[in-house]
C-alpha cells in the first residue's frame, strides 16, 4: 500500500469518480476541497480514499493483500475508519475479520413543497465567522472540516436562531463539483419544531442555485434523519453496508 502525497492526490480523480456509493466525501478529498488521505495498491488496481470525518471508500479491485492493509488501518485505531461499499466481496472479508456490518441509506432529491416555521419565534441565517464558534454537538461542522477556516472557505451552511441562541445546524458535510452532502443537527431542546426540515430544505436551495446536486445520507435506524429527508424531497437511491472495527 502506498500513501499519496498530497501534490498527487487530483492524479486520482477518475478512481473518486468511480466510486459506486455516495462519492462526495472521496472527491472532496481529491478536489482539496477537505482534508483526506489516499492510498494506492501495490498493484495499482485499488484506491482508498479516506476522509477525515473517519468514513472511507474503495474504488478499483481490491486485492486480499490491499483489503488487510485497510484492515490494519481500522486495527490501528489512530482516527476512526468506516468503511463504506456496495462490493460484496469487500463485505465478506470485513464479517470474516469480525468487524461490525450495518447499513445505510443515501438519497438524491427531487425537490418538495416549501418547509415552513414559527417564523415569530425562529430564523435561519448563514454559518459565519462570528456564529461557528458557539455550534455544539455531533453532526456539525468540525464532524467533517479539520478547522473553521477551511469550512468558511470552501463549505457552507445555516443554523436555526431563537433570539440569540442556536437552535439547529445544517452544512455541508461533504463538497465535491457535482455534489454537496448535507449533514444536520437540531438541539434536544428545541426539536419538534420543523427546524431541521426548514434548514435542509434551506440548504437544498442553496445548492441548486450553485449548480450542484444535494445529498443526503444516514444509517439505516436513524428513522428522525429519514422523515426529515423525505419531508425535504429526497428519495432514497441505494443501500450501502459499513464496515467498522468494534473498539473496546
Amino acid at each position: 500500500m502506498i500513501k499519496a502525497k498530497l501534490q498527487q492526490y487530483n492524479e486520482y480523480l477518475s478512481q473518486a469518480r468511480a466510486v459506486t456509493t455516495d462519492n462526495a466525501y472521496p472527491l472532496s478529498i481529491v478536489l482539496g476541497f477537505q482534508t483526506g488521505d489516499i492510498y494506492e495498491s501495490d498493484d495499482k488496481e485499488a484506491v482508498l480514499f479516506w476522509h477525515y470525518c473517519g468514513f472511507a471508500y474503495i474504488s478499483g479491485n481490491p486485492s486480499e493483500e490491499f483489503l488487510n492493509e485497510v484492515y490494519g488501518l481500522m486495527e490501528s485505531g489512530t482516527r476512526r475508519l468506516v468503511l463504506i461499499t456496495n462490493d460484496d466481496r469487500v463485505i465478506s472479508y470485513m464479517e470474516t475479520r469480525g468487524c461490525s456490518i450495518n447499513h445505510r441509506l443515501e438519497y438524491s432529491c427531487t425537490g418538495a413543497d416549501p418547509v415552513t416555521i414559527n417564523a415569530d419565534r425562529f430564523r435561519i441565517v448563514p454559518i459565519d465567522k462570528n456564529n461557528i464558534t458557539r455550534i455544539k454537538g455531533r453532526i456539525i461542522p468540525s464532524f467533517s472540516w479539520e478547522n473553521n477556516e477551511q469550512f468558511l472557505n470552501n463549505g457552507f451552511g445555516f443554523v436555526a436562531m431563537e433570539e440569540d441562541n442556536i437552535c439547529a445546524v445544517a452544512f455541508s458535510s461533504a463538497v465535491s463539483d457535482v455534489e454537496v452532502d448535507i449533514g444536520v443537527e437540531t438541539y434536544e431542546e428545541y426539536r419538534k419544531n420543523g427546524l431541521a426540515a426548514a434548514l435542509a430544505q434551506t440548504m437544498c436551495d442553496e445548492i441548486i442555485r450553485g449548480g450542484r446536486k444535494p445529498a443526503w445520507s444516514h444509517a439505516e435506524a436513524n428513522m428522525g434523519s429519514r422523515n426529515t429527508a423525505l419531508k425535504c424531497g429526497f428519495i432514497e437511491e441505494r443501500r450501502v453496508t459499513t464496515c467498522q472495527k468494534d473498539r473496546n
